[in-house]
């Protein structure tokens, strides 16, 4: 009788046992497969991930001609196509292009090592970190042009100059992305678009608003210049304009040639010139590490503005 009960609590134990494996084994299978449905769900097919040190996702954009342009997405959290958000089109300077000489991963972080690039972000630390994101979700767009390329067809050194018939290669290209990005984000505010550059990019800024001037709702060129005699198109246009006065790059000439351009046909742009600052001003602008001068109302004019 007695192994008898011994033999039955042995079977009773094996199919518990078994019960218990089946059951894990069916739980382990639905929580894998729900996890896999939230990650694909999160990244689509051919989507590339984040980048997670800063956030930025690296794309690829074929233009209609076959060109192609390397460019950094910045995606807002919690992004959802019911909710509407600005973008935010972030021209570099001459440093930060790519050199066929240099790997891919040299080439990335040349561009996004750089603090101007990493403010619009949420993973930005500085003492008076302006917390754009936190504020102001934005989609961020930084396009990255080779060293054999430009954003506009001028010798930037002799500050203002006489804009080309066409854009160049690289302006175009940009301009087109913007608008497959457009299509491709319902949540894209086309109300709220704003370009802001540096440098060289700020040649660019210039250039963009003068020959597509309804596709911006406000404009920021650091250390820029345009073309003074093709300024009525954006006469109306929120603009903010920064540079130095004892700029040696890019002379403070280009900046105020198109400041005063602007106000002889009635504009009202904004512009802030630093007295005792040269070239590298953009810590003061985007209110970076190690900034002499912050401009404390610079985001929350720019988000401020809508066509």
């Amino acid at each position: 009788m007695e192994k008898q009960t011994s033999k039955i609590f042995a079977t009773i134990v094996i199919v518990i046992l078994a019960t218990t494996m089946i059951f894990a084994s069916i739980t382990y299978s639905r929580i894998s497969h729900l996890s896999l449905s939230l990650f694909t769900h999160a990244f689509p097919a051919n989507t590339p991930l984040p980048l997670a040190k800063h956030g930025y996702v690296k794309r690829i954009f074929t233009g209609t001609r076959g060109e192609q342009l390397v460019y950094y997405l910045y995606i807002p959290s919690h992004y959802t196509p019911r909710q509407k958000y600005p973008l935010v089109l972030l021209l570099h300077g001459g440093g930060e292009k790519s050199n066929l000489k240099n790997t891919t991963a040299q080439n990335q972080a040349v561009l996004l090592n750089q603090s101007y690039v990493q403010v619009w972000t949420s993973s930005y630390a500085a003492p008076a970190n302006p917390d754009i994101q936190q504020h102001w979700p934005t989609f961020v767009v930084v396009p990255q042009i080779a060293t054999t390329q430009q954003w506009v067809d001028a010798n930037v050194r002799k500050g203002s100059y006489v804009q080309t018939p066409q854009p160049t290669a690289a302006l175009s290209l940009t301009i087109q992305l913007l608008d497959a990005l457009q299509r491709q984000y319902a949540g894209i505010d086309a109300s709220r678009r704003y370009i802001t550059g540096i440098s060289s990019g700020a040649l660019g800024v210039w250039d963009a608003i003068e020959r597509w001037p309804d596709y911006f709702a406000a404009a920021a060129p650091l250390a820029g210049a345009g073309d003074p005699a093709k300024v009525a198109g954006i006469k109306n246009l929120p603009i903010w304009a920064f540079h130095g006065a004892k700029d040696g790059s890019i002379p403070v000439s280009g900046s105020r040639d198109m400041i005063a351009a602007l106000k002889a046909i009635g504009g009202d742009p904004r512009y802030t010139e630093f007295p005792n600052s040269t070239h590298v001003i953009w810590s003061n602008v985007y209110s970076l590490l190690g900034a002499s001068t912050r401009v404390a109302n610079f985001f929350s004019w720019l988000f401020l503005q809508k066509r």
